[in-house]
């Protein structure tokens, strides 16, 4: 029996039966994975508090099946200001959800589980909803480099060149637009400072542009679902993340 000591971020718990929990795991050396916690459920249990949405791990397991099974841990990081707000914990489930999503089953994704868990300690550390929602933004264009569909370089979905200019949004085409190749049922170009963000994702960017490259990055990430076959279980995430955002 071959065991394996991985660090992992937990993304998703479910209860089977009276005593045990099932965890989906974003772990740095294993990539998405299903892992059953024998007794984790129960509540004099030592672990009853332990693998919870929010908590980073040091885990032992080993593989059955189509499964693992843990058999240690040591907790290192719980994200507890996260869970102390409704508004944090539900952007936060919205990161965990993004991950489950399109992180592919035991493929190990170092970077990306970097960048996960840098979200998490950016957005336990929020301290208003326009720092939050500036942290989400900030993972979804991480996620999309590090899909391959990154906005460093933003081209026209029509003529194919580079928007050196003034940048349109289609939500025709799914894409952005140069000056050129925009028609008039387009709404205005995108402000320079959302641009610039779009294309690297650091530094301060107001409140309303935020929930704009939202959308965007939202109707991007939809595109995105399909092209990997991902689509169906993408859709309610895109909904819930236009309620989240109050966005249309």
């Amino acid at each position: 029996m071959q065991y394996y000591w991985t660090l992992g971020s937990v993304l998703r718990t479910s209860r089977v039966g009276e005593k045990d929990k099932r965890l989906v795991l974003f772990s740095r050396e294993l990539g998405r994975i299903t892992a059953l916690v024998r007794g984790a459920a129960a509540p004099d249990t030592h672990w009853a508090t332990s693998f919870e949405p929010f908590s980073l791990l040091y885990l032992r397991l080993y593989e059955r099946s189509s499964y693992f099974v843990v058999t240690g841990a040591e907790e290192r990081v719980v994200y507890a200001r996260i869970l102390s707000s409704l508004s944090r914990s539900l952007k936060g489930m919205a990161v965990n959800q993004l991950v489950e999503c399109f992180a592919g089953p035991s493929v190990q994704e170092p970077s990306l589980f970097a960048h996960h868990v840098s979200a998490l300690s950016h957005l336990n550390l929020a301290s208003t909803t326009e720092h939050e929602d500036l942290v989400f933004l900030q993972f979804c264009l991480t996620l999309l480099s590090e899909l391959g569909f990154g906005l460093s370089g933003l081209n026209c979905v029509t003529c194919g060149s580079p928007i050196d200019g003034p940048a349109y949004f289609s939500v025709t085409d799914n894409g952005f637009h140069c000056e050129r190749c925009c028609d008039a049922s387009e709404r205005g170009p995108l402000s320079p400072e959302l641009v610039c963000f779009l294309r690297n994702p650091e530094g301060p960017l107001d409140h309303r542009r935020t929930l704009a490259g939202i959308a965007l990055v939202t109707r991007l990430l939809t595109e995105v679902a399909g092209r990997l076959g991902v689509g169906p279980s993408f859709e309610k995430l895109a909904r819930n993340t236009t309620t989240l955002f109050r966005f249309s």
